[in-house]
């Protein structure tokens, strides 16, 4: 049977009424299962998700993807508030071997259950699972900073509230969880977008931590939310290069995640997001240099028209191995206030990277600085990078020609994300506040104190 003709029930997977109870279609695979219980997942449709989770472990073959789906199935009954269906469910998991004991003691999804007889010999089970396990689960991070960005009803404490996070303690990443809270957050305060972010740290100083940020627009200030229509196409994948690309991209955020990346990994054109040196990565680069300059019209129709979001993300990388950078900007721009969160993600990030790597400017500032207004941190914190490196890359002449305009446009914003307390937020807007200003000041306190002092004029 094919996987749209699989019988979801009504209830949850509790349910007293076995006619109810989801039935898996012959031939159904787990993994196809997963994808329809992700699905509803994302829709918030906890009583489908968690039976086809539940599902999925009941036909998995693999000892470990049964352990995940119960426990992903536990998560759902918990969200959907059928404790008495996740308690089950999540003692199934550590059955079938489940060990991350971590992530199930601060997982969100799970919270409720905290207070029932079984969690303490469920925590113990996932313990000596532990125990045995061939290699031990990536860590949980640690909160490290809090922000909230974007409106000015609502202030970093005011999120804190309403999410319930504190910072120095454990933080599992649950994208229901947040856009619950990104609900509540919306309707307490009238506000027109809300979308929660987090970046985890795996290298470097910050290693182990993790940073949140809630980006917010306000009801007045809409014109923040301005994007392309949405696409309607649905076009080949040509010689299936963003299918690979999406290979690609998979292991190195597997590699990664479990330390094996090498950092100083490259690649043969100015942007790649993990480089190829790794013997699982070698293969793929060679078929990107050879197929896409052959494609790069077809690669460009799928970025503009195709419905798929992750296929038009994987075309504005893959037009990164166009002949020239002015070839990869002229078909990259056009898309940058794309309604795909990931899809602007990645035609900005290809944008600074080509940038960074320039000697002359070749994105127009002004199309840099409407980017800069975009509403997620994503958007936010590249096209203020580019901006930097745009701006290194200006005459003289012209840098202190449009001084005065980027303030007046800029300023605000610039200063209130130099008040952050994530790193790769707050570091580029400091860059381009020094290079607008020609100073260096070491708090928000002090550059809104130089902002202040600007002509009237020039603001």
């Amino acid at each position: 049977m094919a996987l749209g003709a699989v019988a979801f029930g009504a209830g949850c997977a509790h349910s007293s009424n076995g006619n109810n109870a989801l039935t898996p279609g012959q031939g159904a695979t787990a993994q196809e299962l997963s994808a329809k219980a992700q699905q509803a997942y994302e829709a918030l449709d906890f009583n489908t998700c968690a039976d086809g989770f539940k599902a999925a472990a009941e036909v998995a073959t693999d000892a470990e993807e049964r352990a995940e789906s119960f426990y992903r199935a536990a998560g759902c009954a918990s969200l959907a508030g059928h404790l008495d269906a996740a308690v089950p469910l999540v003692k199934r998991a550590v059955q079938s071997g489940y060990f991350d004991a971590a992530h199930l003691q601060y997982n969100p999804e799970l919270a409720a259950l905290h207070a029932q007889p079984d969690w303490e010999a469920i925590v113990t089970g996932a313990q000596a699972n532990l125990a045995k396990a061939p290699e031990a689960p990536f860590p949980v991070p640690t909160l490290a900073g809090l922000d909230a960005f974007g409106s000015k009803k609502v202030d970093r404490e005011a999120v804190r509230r309403v999410f319930g996070l504190e910072v120095g303690k454990p933080i599992v990443y649950s994208a229901a969880y947040f856009k619950q809270k990104e609900a509540l957050l919306r309707g307490q305060y009238e506000l027109a977008f809300v979308k929660t972010g987090m970046t985890l740290f795996v290298a470097e100083e910050h290693k182990g931590k993790a940073f949140v940020v809630v980006d917010m627009v306000d009801v007045e200030d809409q014109a923040r939310l301005r994007f392309l229509p949405e696409p309607k196409g649905h076009l080949p994948d040509p010689e299936g290069l963003a299918a690979r690309w999406n290979d690609y991209q998979q292991r190195v955020w597997s590699l990664q995640m479990m330390g094996k990346l090498d950092e100083s990994s490259s690649c043969q054109v100015t942007h790649c997001i993990g480089g190829f040196g790794h013997p699982q990565l070698v293969d793929f680069e060679p078929e990107f240099l050879a197929k896409v300059p052959q494609q790069l019209d077809a690669l460009t129709a799928v970025l503009r028209e195709d419905a798929d979001d992750e296929k038009r993300a994987a075309a504005a990388f893959l037009l990164a191995y166009a002949p020239t950078p002015e070839e990869t900007v002229r078909r990259l721009v056009p898309s940058i206030r794309d309604n795909s969160k990931s899809v602007r993600n990645s035609v900005v990030r290809v944008l600074t990277a080509l940038q960074q790597a320039a000697t002359q400017p070749l994105v127009d500032v002004a199309t840099v600085v409407d980017a800069v207004s975009m509403p997620t941190t994503t958007d936010r914190n590249k096209a203020t990078y580019l901006l930097s490196y745009l701006l290194e890359d200006l005459p003289e002449d012209a840098l202190k020609a449009q001084r005065a305009g980027l303030i007046h446009q800029l300023g605000e914003t610039l200063v209130a994300m130099s008040a952050l307390q994530q790193p790769i937020n707050r570091d580029p807007a400091v860059m381009v506040l020094q290079q607008l200003s020609g100073e260096k000041h070491e708090t928000a306190e002090a550059w809104r104190e130089w902002l202040a002092r600007q002509p009237r004029t020039e603001r």
